[in-house]
């Protein structure tokens, strides 16, 4: 059986384009859109103009301090209902696809302006940060700002992959959908399988959004597989971590806005060490409000393909982000004790 590996890509084109040709800009694009149609996960470099390479593991091992912290420390902060998203989850209440998984996390998402916040309404309550460690919020709000940077840089150079014009209306509309955009991060840690559970530290699913930036399986469709998912076959791979290198997936609105032409992709956790393992996944997504419909320039890449015409027979429904994103985070978390 073949060996199906991720493509690595070196986005700093789009990272410090003055240092970058036209040539160098088209070549990243057409990489990025070819991962994105075929895969829908790439191996993504060239980001040290933004995180410098000896800085690249600062907030994971400071996320990894909070998770030693004791427990009733973390509990302060535990997700609280009804905003039911923003905070600290124990061993066991992340949820997928009805089963537990086995991790803590904790999660945070972009603050609300004052007039909106409302803990009393789903994903409206304020972030809950830890005391300690001390550098946690700052460090953690440093790297948001970095991510949003890369986020964008995969968004032109996954505009130019579609064949639109940075000067045109069609990336104007685009850019400006996401450029409030409504991110997630998340702190994981993710302990020892135990031998009586069923091997999964995280269950496969799909991301939301559109851009998720951190190793893990991903199930890749390969008629040569031994396994079937959403009638196809396929197989789970390892996207094993590559050093000064990021996992990136795409989200469910690209699947959106693509019109089906990009495809999410089924993904999954599973920790076979003896050491805590502790990821921090970030979720570059739309505006909450942003309206996510099919993409003039991915419905003329797809009629001038004939493989697409079920696509075009049968466009994917416009969504309003927010909405959607309520309601697949209000099925997340699960009841567990204390």
């Amino acid at each position: 059986m073949t060996e199906l590996q991720l493509p690595l890509i070196d986005l700093s084109p789009f990272l410090t384009p003055s240092n970058s040709s036209d040539k160098q800009r088209t070549s990243c694009a057409e990489a990025v859109h070819n991962a994105c149609a075929k895969f829908g996960f790439m191996y993504l470099t060239g980001f040290d103009s933004v995180v410098p390479y000896d800085q690249f593991d600062t907030p994971l091992e400071v996320a990894r301090e909070f998770f030693l912290r004791p427990s009733e420390e973390k509990q302060a902060i535990r997700i609280r209902q009804p905003d039911g998203a923003r905070g600290y989850q124990v061993l066991g209440e992340n949820v997928t696809q009805y089963k537990a998984d086995h991790h803590e996390g904790w999660d945070a998402y972009k603050p609300l302006p004052p007039t909106l916040e409302d803990p009393q309404k789903l994903l409206h309550g304020p972030n809950l940060w830890p005391s300690q460690p001390t550098s946690f919020r700052p460090t953690m709000e440093q790297w948001v700002e970095k991510m949003k940077v890369i986020g964008m840089a995969l968004m032109e150079a996954t505009a130019i992959g579609l064949g639109m014009d940075l000067g045109g209306e069609e990336w104007k509309k685009l850019r400006g959908s996401v450029e409030d955009s409504f991110w997630v991060m998340r702190s994981i840690a993710y302990p020892p399988l135990p031998g009586d559970t069923p091997g999964i530290s995280c269950g496969e699913h799909k991301d939301y959004g559109m851009w998720t930036l951190w190793a893990l399986q991903v199930f890749l469709n390969d008629p040569s597989g031994d396994e079937e998912r959403s009638g196809l076959k396929g197989r789970w791979i390892d996207a094993n971590p590559v050093k000064n290198a990021f996992v990136v997936n795409i989200g469910e609105m690209w699947e959106v806005l693509t019109n089906g032409l990009y495809k999410a992709t089924l993904h999954r956790v599973i920790h076979k060490g003896s050491n805590l393992r502790v990821s921090l996944p970030f979720f570059y997504e739309p505006n909450f409000d942003a309206v996510i419909e099919p993409l003039p320039s991915a419905l003329k890449l797809q009629r001038a393909s004939p493989d697409q015409k079920d696509a075009l027979d049968n466009p994917k429904k416009s969504t309003v982000y927010g909405k959607f994103l309520a309601g697949k985070v209000s099925g997340n978390f699960g009841e567990v004790d204390g």
